[in-house]
This record gives structure tokens, sequence and C-alpha cells, in this order.
């Protein structure tokens, strides 16, 4: 094989002008086609009788198309190889020119992985968050749970229900005017509006007295679980044995204490704090790793294969969720996870960094977690399917060397409460959601 170099610049592009020699090509056309030879059944001929002229004939436009490739791969690949070439992308080979019997020329184009200097981690240096707890921190926390918690009590009051009542009724199902199997029920509980039973069941119980009497008339969805059910009109003829409404702000004592589970207040205090420790190092380590992060894309300069870029640019176009996508952030932001991705891959190399299968391991069981109730199934799914594991395999890349450079970074120690975490840059995400879901509230 002849290799004329006509381009390698600065942006890492490199295009040779390839040619592979006739006889190179002829020994692997020849071998395919006495391989057919020896199988091929024609009439008039006996099996292994056909001459190679009438093989050609027939099955050349098959043949070429897989022998040419073969050839063109075990070139290049060699040719790759002496050179030490690292290709960033598979190169595109475009035929240039070529007829049985005769040498190919080809157009090969690729761009090289970049070279990236040694960086001196151990002089960077990272702020690490150590909580202070407050009691106003856990005063606020107990009056969340208190305005979030559900408790009941008796009316004081005669009246009819409303949206938000506890009620306690009994109630006898029919189809058609006969009771059918898991339709009735004695001391049954609903919280009204909480969408318990199928639609418009709920909303036919507001309005009633205890000790009333109502048919309410419903229609099981047509995707209702049970199929016999499903699509079929229903009567349940309710009885109204208790209403209680919800106490507007429960007390923060040891009674709240024992309802979500807890000895006593103090028991529930104490919780908390476990919790805000637990919360506050995840979040640590969170604004850490991004600290971490923003300091090598900064410090670390190099050229980024366009190719490279290009395609992140399509995967995370394709995949945005916006109505109008800003093809400009977009770039900006696949130039930037192109560019640490390199030099993940760099520090892995220089530092014999590996994910061992255990490494796997914990990567498939995190995704499994966040499908609760799934998580067998999704196990099962990445199993399946070798191509999202490899995916995996770069999370789980990604995963060891951050946290190895987090490691080899100096610290610089901080104080502070949960409110004065999220006010950093690095946690700008999850300071949106949280106000946010304050707003939804």
């Amino acid at each position: 094989m002849k290799i004329e170099e006509l381009k390698k610049t600065k942006d890492l592009n490199v295009e040779w002008k390839v040619t592979i020699a006739a006889p190179e090509i002829n020994i692997e056309l020849d071998k395919k086609y006495l391989e057919i030879q020896k199988d091929i059944k024609i009439p008039g001929f006996r099996q292994g009788k056909v001459p190679l002229n009438i093989i050609k004939d027939r099955y050349s436009k098959n043949v070429l198309p897989e022998i040419t490739d073969k050839v063109i791969n075990k070139n290049l690949t060699k040719a790759i190889l002496e050179k030490k070439l690292k290709p960033a992308i598979q190169p595109k080979v475009d035929i240039d020119k070529y007829e049985e019997g005769g040498d190919m020329s080809l157009n090969v184009s690729f761009q090289l992985m970049p070279e990236i200097s040694d960086i001196d981690i151990k002089s960077f240096t990272i702020e690490r968050s150590k909580l202070k707890i407050t009691e106003n921190d856990i005063q606020n926390s107990l009056e969340d749970i208190s305005k979030k918690h559900e408790r009941f009590t008796p009316l004081t009051k005669k009246r009819k229900s409303i949206l938000g009542d506890l009620i306690l009724f009994d109630y006898v199902g029919k189809i058609k005017g006969k009771e059918f199997a898991g339709g009735s029920g004695k001391d049954e509980t609903v919280i009204l509006g909480s969408n318990k039973y199928i639609p418009g069941y709920e909303d036919q119980m507001v309005g009633l007295n205890i000790s009333d009497e109502k048919a309410i008339k419903v229609k099981f969805p047509d995707d209702y679980r049970t199929k016999e059910l499903a699509g079929n009109d229903a009567v349940f003829d309710v009885n109204i044995k208790d209403i209680q409404e919800r106490v507007k702000k429960v007390p923060i004592d040891d009674k709240l204490a024992t309802e979500v589970g807890e000895k006593n207040l103090n028991d529930l205090k104490n919780k908390i704090r476990e919790k805000m420790q637990t919360d506050f190092k995840t979040l640590s380590n969170l604004k850490m790793r991004r600290e971490a992060s923003e300091i090598l894309l900064k410090s670390t300069k190099f050229d980024i294969p366009s190719k490279m870029i290009d395609s992140e640019f399509d995967f995370l176009k394709s995949n945005s969720n916006d109505k109008k996508v800003d093809e400009k952030n977009i770039k900006k932001l696949a130039e930037r996870r192109v560019k640490l991705g390199l030099i993940i891959n760099s520090i892995a190399d220089k530092n014999d960094i590996v994910v061992e299968d255990s490494d796997l391991t914990k990567a498939v069981a995190d995704e499994a977690s966040k499908y609760p109730g799934q998580e067998k199934q999704v196990v099962e799914f990445y199993k399946q399917n070798p191509n999202l594991m490899q995916n995996l395999r770069g999370v789980a890349m990604e995963e060891k060397v951050m946290l190895y450079v987090v490691n080899s970074c100096k610290k610089k120690d901080k104080e502070c409460t949960i409110e004065e975490l999220f006010k950093s840059d690095f946690l700008k995400e999850e300071n949106e959601l949280i106000k946010q879901n304050k707003g939804d509230k």
C-alpha cells in the first residue's frame, strides 16, 4: 500500500491519497471465488467444477464490496498502527478509482486525538464545605414536616363533606344491577380529592352528610387493570359513616414524631440532623467535582477534534426537549463535554485508572435505583444491551476519574449552612429546582 499525505494541520485533520496494489486485492478475490466454487450448485456442472469465469459473472456484485471493504480496513488499520496514530473518529473512505483486476485509489480523511500534556492535579485547590447546623435549620425542617403531615380530627360542628376531608364509608358496586367480585367493602377510607378511586367517584362524595346514602354512577376506564370491568358502567351505593376534617396546623410535638415513625420529638430532630449531614455531604461532593471540572477545563489547552464536537452537538440537539433549540448554547455545551471527556480519558490513561467489574456493577445498580420496584428489569435490560452497557462503562470511568481528581486536589475548608451551600455557582441547577418546587406549593 502506498500513502501520500495530503494534509495534516493544527486542527488535527489528516488526508491521505492511498493506493492499494492490484495483486493484494486479487489474492483476496480469488480466495473468495474459490470458496464459492466449492459449494455452488449450477445445473449442467458438478459441485466444485463450475468455471471461475461463470462464478465471477454471477457473484462479483456481492463479492467485490465485501472484499474491497476487507482489504481497505486491513490496510488502513495496519498503516494507523505503524504510524502510531490515534484517530478521533472512524476514517472516511472514498474509492476514487477501481476496476476489478486493477489498483485501487482511495481518498481517506480522519481526525486525530489531541496530545494532552500532563496535568498537575495536586496543585489545584478546591473548596470543601463543612456543615454548620443551626437550631433555626432544625426548626424549619420540623415546620416543613408539620405542613406536609396529614392529620384528621372529627368535625366540631355538623357540615357537608368537602375536598380534603377524610371519609369513612361502606359501599356496594353493581354492573347492570348485579354485584361483582371485589365491588363491595366496609369501613373504607378515602381523602376526597386524592384520586384514589376511578374518575368521578370521589367528586360525587362531596356535599354529603354523615349517614347519607348515595348511588354513585361511574364508568371504569377502558385500560382498567381488571379486564372484566374495563369500559363498563357501574353504580356504587355508598353509606357515609363518618367525616373528619384535616388539622390545619399540626403541632410540633412527640405525637407528630410518633406519627412519622420516630419515638419522640428528640429522635425526630436527630434524624433530621443525620439527613442534613447526608444530603450536605452529597451536595458538597457534587460541588467539589464541578469545581474541579471547571479548573481542568480552564487550565488545559489543546485542539479539539471538530468532528467529535459535531457528533456531540447532533446528539444533544436531537435529545433536547426545548421547542426552540438554542444552537449556540448547544454548541458550547457540546464543546465543553467533548473537551472534558478527552481530559478524563487522558487522566485515566496516564494514571492507569480502569473500570473494574465492581465499578460497572455499581453503575448498573445506581441506574436501576432510579426506577423503584423495577430494579431487576433494569439490570436485565442492561445485560441484554451491550451498547447501553458500554455507555454505562463510560459513566463509571468518569465517576472514577473525577473521584481521583477530587481526592488529589488540595482542600480549603469552609463552614456553611445548607442554604449558603446552595448559593454556590456550582449548584445553580439544584438551587433552581428547589425554587421551582417551592413555587409549585
